[in-house]
């Protein structure tokens, strides 16, 4: 049959067609799939209901909680700091911060009131144990300041009593030899004979008062830094012991004349050695109140216990609630996934049936035999058998395959554009000059034309940048061969209908068409990549800023650790510098008679050059007056170099000549050297340049003047005397080794030498910081010190330093 046997013939009405059969069909599809919908828009609208009372009530419930538990953690790692302050501006400092942290909890305290209840009493208690920690920490201080005062003015009576009681031993001394002189002289009257006894017993008494008063100086000045009251009761045992001689030997005294600004030194230093304000009184206040202090931190401890225990039920009564609520959740979502199940079985059943019974059956295989037909007519068969039976849009389509059979040329044309027209992404063409030729509807909504103007070239309607790049592309396209040419591929921003921009993949590749060079242009909305992106760099800054907040607070914690080892180092200092005073004290006797020697020849010269004076022979007298300025000078080098001792060190290091130094620590045992006949051999090399160490001046003389006096303590009951010190230079330290011949260290302690408050002398004899603090200051040098060895033999201690 002749397509225009066909077109002639009068098309029958299509009552009930294909077009209307799966119209029906697909409705009732639809209608299940709008009833699945439903079951899972009420689902989603339970679970929406549950999300929204939990993101109501819940969450900030759990917020509170969680604020709550970091303001009550910054209160109970702060109030330790407290209790344990030790200046007024540190205390002020700390008691703004729990101020702060106070005022925060009380805040979230009235917030949260109705839903903790007991919160806000248990907020009020813990502010006043805060308040009762900030006066205990207050009267601590307060007790602390007036001890130290207290031992400033135990320094100057310590000054005063030594500067009277060298006069009066010097005065009895002169007495009992001009008694003896008498005596010696035949002269053996009874007068003779009391004067020697009384001045006898003077001089004895004023010596017991000089070693009990330095005695007790020394236990007040050990009173002001015991740690526990049982070694203040222990050290006022000693204290009352020291303070009963006293009083006995002052009464030996009391019809002298010349004792009388004595005994007043005394009474006064009795004052500070018992009694309410003394010493050891303030030291036992103090150790109360950092008692109460710790009792107050433990209060708080349980305050905050409490606090963490209301928070942990208000937690746990909002997990339960948050349970329960995701248990109506997720059966919900079981519900409404059995309703969808239920649905979607529903719906492929009817898709199954409509597919198997008429789609296959009355439309595919139709369907098939026309596809056969319409394969031979596209292979060039336009006698291919159609079959044209039936009454429906099959049979019309059978007919117009006919007439597209007989004019398939002419739509070649038509159906290539069709087919650009229908597809799923944007499509363009154009020339070889990159003039737009046809566009589909996807394209046009990527790259619109400008307003007014013609379909133009595809550059002018993109960004700057790509237009550029294309235009160079259609360049280089133009002078490449037929064979060879390019294709690209950029992203780049197009233009929407409304003339908002939108960000576009564009490739563009060639292909041929009726022996003419055109171009395929495909257009990909990347508008989702985009803000894909974008997301992505929002989320790296939020987390980078959570890593900078995490940042700050590790600095923070860092500071404090840095302000704590600060503090640790003040009281080392501290501590060094009472061990050097208490080195001092040891000293005191030895030096004042190495001051009572000269102070004795300046009498002499004294009274003699008076004589001289009044006998008329002033060139003698000038002599004698020498002779005394020679020895003032003598004094007054002792007592600077005591005072030079005595000053706080410099905390900086440099380099120290180590010869000075030696000299310098033996000068305050020239007496002791000559009294108790100890040999000293000391080993400097010649050359001074190579004994250069890198420390500080007066503390590595307080190093060596501990050294030399544990030393000189050792071989106090040994038949050998004798104490070496020697240095050498090797390679770049400088080692320095302090011996004596004393018994040597025990084995069993030799391993505690170091450790503070340990010694084996008699109670009363040392306190055992001098070795503890020498050895942190050689490790503060750089350097090290340890026994070198230890015997029958003797003891010898090794300080290596830096060589400077």
């Amino acid at each position: 049959m002749s397509a225009e046997a066909v077109a002639g013939q009068p098309a029958g009405p299509v009552r009930f067609g294909i077009r209307a059969r799966l119209l029906l069909a697909f409705v009732a599809v639809a209608a299940l799939s709008v009833v699945a919908c439903g079951l899972g828009w009420l689902s989603y609208d339970r679970l929406g209901g549950t999300l929204d009372e939990f993101a109501e009530n819940h969450l900030p419930a759990l917020g509170l909680a969680a604020r709550l538990a970091e303001e009550g953690g910054s209160i109970i790692a702060t109030a330790p700091i407290l209790a344990n302050a030790q200046t007024e501006q540190e205390l002020g400092a700390i008691r703004d911060a729990l101020g702060r942290r106070l005022a925060a909890l009380r805040a979230l305290a009235a917030e949260g009131e109705r839903g903790v209840p007991g919160l806000r009493p248990l907020v009020d208690a813990l502010g006043h144990n805060l308040t009762d920690l900030d006066a205990t920490v207050r009267h601590r201080l307060a007790l602390a300041r007036r001890n130290q005062e207290g031992i400033e003015r135990l320094r100057w009576l310590h000054a005063d009593f030594l500067d009277e009681i060298e006069p009066l031993v010097t005065d009895a001394r002169f007495n009992i030899q001009s008694a003896l002189d008498l005596v010696e002289a035949g002269t053996r009257s009874a007068e003779a004979v009391r004067v020697l006894r009384a001045e006898s017993r003077r001089s004895e008494a004023v010596l017991q008062i000089g070693a009990n008063g330095n005695l007790a100086v020394g236990l007040i000045a050990r009173a002001a830094t015991l740690a526990t009251t049982e070694a203040l009761d222990d050290n006022a045992g000693f204290l009352e012991e020291t303070a009963d001689r006293l009083q006995r030997d002052l009464a030996t005294l009391a019809d002298w004349a010349d004792g009388v600004s004595l005994a007043q030194l005394v009474a006064r230093l009795l004052e500070l050695a018992r009694g309410e304000g003394s010493v050891p009184e303030l030291r036992r206040a103090e150790l109360a109140a950092a008692d109460q202090g710790q009792g107050l931190l433990a209060e708080n401890r349980t305050l905050v216990a409490r606090l963490n225990g209301l928070i942990a039920q208000q937690v746990q009564s909002v997990e339960t609630t948050s349970r329960a609520a995701a248990a109506r959740s997720a059966q919900a979502i079981a519900e409404g996934r059995s309703a969808l199940l239920a649905s979607a079985l529903v719906s492929l059943l009817v898709a199954v049936l409509v597919a198997w019974l008429y789609v296959n059956r009355s439309i595919i295989s139709r369907l098939t035999r026309l596809g056969s037909a319409a394969h031979e007519i596209a292979a060039g068969n336009l006698k291919a058998d159609i079959p044209l039976g039936g009454n429906d849009e099959l049979s019309q389509m059978a007919a117009a395959l006919l007439v597209f059979r007989d004019t398939a040329i002419a739509v070649e044309e038509a159906n290539a554009q069709a087919i650009i027209d229908n597809a799923q992404a944007g499509l363009a063409t154009t020339d070889a000059d990159g003039v737009i030729e046809f566009v589909n509807p996807l394209a046009a909504a990527l790259i619109a034309a400008p307003e007014g103007g013609a379909d133009g070239r595809l550059a002018d309607r993109l960004d700057p940048a790509g237009a550029r790049r294309v235009e160079d592309f259609f360049r280089e396209a133009r002078a490449a061969a037929d064979e060879a040419a390019p294709s690209l591929s950029i992203l780049t921003a197009g233009r929407r209908p409304n003339g908002r921009p939108v960000p576009i993949q564009v490739g563009i590749r060639p292909f041929r068409r009726r022996q003419q060079q055109r171009f395929i242009v495909t257009l990909t909305d990347m508008t989702e990549r985009v803000e894909a992106q974008q997301l992505l760099e929002r989320t790296v800054a939020e987390r980078t800023a959570d890593l900078r907040t995490t940042n700050a607070r590790l600095e923070r914690s860092i500071a404090e650790h840095q302000r704590a080892e600060r503090d640790l180092r003040d009281t080392q200092a501290e501590l060094v510098q009472a061990g050097k005073l208490a080195a001092l004290g040891q000293l005191a006797a030895g030096v004042g008679h190495e001051l009572n020697q000269p102070l004795s020849a300046i009498r002499s010269y004294a009274h003699n050059g008076r004589k001289l004076i009044a006998l008329g022979r002033v060139a003698e007298a000038e002599g004698n007056l020498g002779k005394i300025a020679d020895l003032t000078a003598r004094m007054a080098n002792i007592t600077n170099h005591l005072k030079r001792f005595a000053r706080r060190p410099d905390t900086r290091l440099g380099a120290v000549e180590l010869a000075p130094v030696v000299q310098g620590a033996l000068s305050l045992f020239g007496d002791r050297l000559r009294e108790e006949a100890v040999e000293l051999v000391v080993e400097l090399p010649e050359d001074g340049e190579s004994l250069r160490v890198r420390a500080e001046e007066v503390r590595l003389e307080q190093v060596l003047v501990n050294l030399l006096s544990n030393a000189l303590d050792a071989v106090a009951g040994a038949p050998q005397r004798r104490v070496a010190i020697a240095a050498e230079a090797a390679d770049d330290t400088v080692r320095i080794m302090v011996r004596d011949s004393g018994p040597g260290i025990p084995d069993a302690v030799a391993g505690q030498v170091f450790d503070p408050f340990f010694t084996t002398k008699p109670v009363g004899a040392g306190l055992g910081l001098g070795l503890s603090i020498s050895y942190n200051i050689v490790r503060d040098f750089g350097g090290a010190l340890s026994v070198a060895e230890s015997g029958p033999g003797g003891t010898a201690f090794l300080l290596t330093l830096t060589r400077a």
